[in-house]
Order: C-alpha cells, then structure tokens, then sequence
C-alpha cells in the first residue's frame, strides 16, 4: 500500500495580520494540540482571546493556517486530508465554545452558495413550523428505532431522520448558543478558580460534581 503523502503549508503566512507575537502564540498552540489533546483547551482560549468573537474572514482563515503550521510541525508526517478534518474540528469547536460568529467570504461563489443554503433553511423550518420540538425528537427515535429494525425503506427512513435533526438543530439554535456561552464563561472561571485553589478536597468534591 503507497504510503500517504505528508501535510505541507503551501499558503504563506502573514503575521502582520494577527501580529507577529499572536502568531507565534497561535503556532504554539496548535504545535500542542498535536502533542497532546490534554492542550486542547487551553489552545481554543488562545485562538479564542487572539481572534476575538467577531474575527474578519481574512483574520479567521489566517488562524486556520496558522494552526496548520503550527500542527504540522509537532507531526510533520500528518497527511493533507487528516490535517484538513483536524483543523475543521478544531474550529468548529472554538466557535462552539466561545459563542465567535464564522465570519463569512464575499466571494461571488461563496455569496450564491450561502443564499442557497439559507433558501433550503427557510424551506425546512417552513416544513417544520409550528411542531413542537419534543414531537420532533420522538419522530427522530422512532426513525432511529426503524433503522436498527432495517426496515425496507432504509435511505428514505435516514433522509428523514437526517432532514428532523436538522430542523430540530435550527429551532433550537439560539438556546444552544446562549448554552454555549454561559458554559464557556463558567469554564473560564472553574480554570481561573482551579489555579488558585490549594485545597485537594475541594478539588476533588468539584471534580465528582463536574463527572
């Protein structure tokens, strides 16, 4: 079997951008997360606290290739494709955790491309309108349940599943991302509160609360 071919950054980075200092913090982290996932977190605080919650889309994309340097050189042998689904599971979780909005291009393309996104949104909230969520998620374990009976109309049965979490995700959307951001600010406190504690009981009652 031929070996995969190596991750290589063919983008030139522009440290002016971010700042030259950002940058190298950024690169830092990333180079830990590939390291070790234990870094995880203290990474998407970094590109967090660099970026900000509104980043431009040339600030965002720059922290996306600057994250891939920086992980390319912990695993210099990680391929173009694993790096691609590493990097798009770190910033999905980085806008998750810290409430930042993905900015969006003005590219032409990517212009027509997100109004038809937003036209196959509003088509299926309108399919949707007026059911109730919990419906909703009976609908989707019942579709569940049909799939793990392998019913007969399989592909039809999982479009359906796919097209009810879907619009459950969209309706609830707002109450998610208020979730996201009061976790991550009480995260914020529990890390700074950790630093700071020095009795091991307490430590370990918050750990047991928390598991």
């Amino acid at each position: 079997m031929s070996k995969k071919p190596s991750a290589v950054i063919t983008a030139e980075l522009n440290p002016a951008l971010l700042g030259e200092q950002e940058t190298a913090s950024l690169m830092g982290a990333a180079a830990a997360v590939a390291e070790s996932d234990s870094a995880k977190d203290e990474a998407l605080e970094t590109f967090a606290r660099v970026i900000g919650t509104a980043p431009t889309f040339a600030m965002y994309t720059e922290a996306q290739k600057v994250f891939q340097a920086g992980y390319i050189q912990a695993m210099p042998g990680i391929s173009p494709d694993a790096l691609s689904k590493r990097t798009g599971r770190f910033f999905s979780d980085l806008l998750k955790s810290y409430g930042i909005k993905r900015p969006e291009s003005h590219d032409p393309a990517a212009e027509k491309k997100r109004e038809q996104r937003e036209a196959a949104k509003a088509a299926l909230l309108a399919k949707f309108k007026g059911v109730d969520p919990a419906k909703i998620k009976e609908s989707i374990k019942a579709g569940y349940a049909k799939l793990g009976a392998g019913v007969p109309d399989h592909a039809e049965v999982k479009k359906a599943v796919k097209e009810a979490e879907t619009a459950l995700r969209l309706m609830t959307a707002d109450e998610t991302e208020a979730f996201n951001k009061q976790k991550a600010a009480l995260a914020s406190s529990i890390k700074e509160a950790v630093k700071t504690c020095t009795d091991l009981n307490k430590l370990v009652a918050a750990l047991k609360a928390l598991k």
